[in-house]
C-alpha cells in the first residue's frame, strides 16, 4: 500500500492573521460637544468593530479637585455616548495640555479622530488644527 500524505482543506477565517481594528479616538474638550462627540465615536467604533478611546483634555494649572470634575466628566460623557450600545470596547483618559497637540499626537494610528464643532472665536480652533495636523480622518460633529 503506498502511503500518499493527505493534507486536510484549510479554512482561511481560522488560518489568516486578524488584523487589530484601529482606534477611535473621542476628544473631549469642555466645549459643550463632549455627549456628541462621545455618541459619535461610540458609534463609529461600534461599526467599524473597534474600540472607542475617551480622552478629555484638560487645561494647565488645575487643582486637583478640577482634574477629578474632568474624569468624572469624561466618565459620565462616555456613558451616555454608550448608551444602546452593545460591548463597545472603551477607555478613558484625561490628559492635561493644548487640546490640538494632545489630540493629534494621542490619535496616530487611530482610524478616526472625532471632535466637536469649532466655536466662532480664534482661540477655539480645535477641529481646524485636528484636520490639519491629524495623521487620521477627523470627524467633527456639532455639539447639542
Amino acid at each position: 500500500m503506498d502511503a500518499t500524505p493527505v493534507s486536510s482543506p484549510v479554512d482561511p477565517t481560522t488560518s489568516a492573521r486578524r488584523r487589530p481594528v484601529p482606534d477611535v479616538v473621542a476628544g473631549l474638550v469642555n466645549d459643550g460637544s463632549a455627549y456628541s462627540v462621545a455618541r459619535a465615536a461610540a458609534r463609529q467604533a461600534a461599526h467599524r468593530g473597534g474600540r472607542v478611546r475617551f480622552l478629555q483634555v484638560a487645561p494647565r494649572n488645575l487643582a486637583e479637585e478640577d482634574l477629578e470634575a474632568f474624569d468624572r466628566a469624561t466618565f459620565r460623557s462616555a456613558l451616555r455616548g454608550l448608551k444602546g450600545l452593545n460591548r463597545v470596547p472603551c477607555t478613558f483618559e484625561v490628559v492635561v495640555g493644548d487640546p490640538i497637540d494632545v489630540l493629534v499626537e494621542r490619535s496616530e494610528g487611530a482610524a478616526l479622530l472625532v471632535v466637536g464643532r469649532d466655536l466662532p472665536i480664534p482661540e477655539h480652533d480645535v477641529a481646524l488644527g485636528c484636520q490639519q495636523r491629524a495623521t487620521c480622518d477627523v470627524l467633527t460633529v456639532f455639539g447639542v
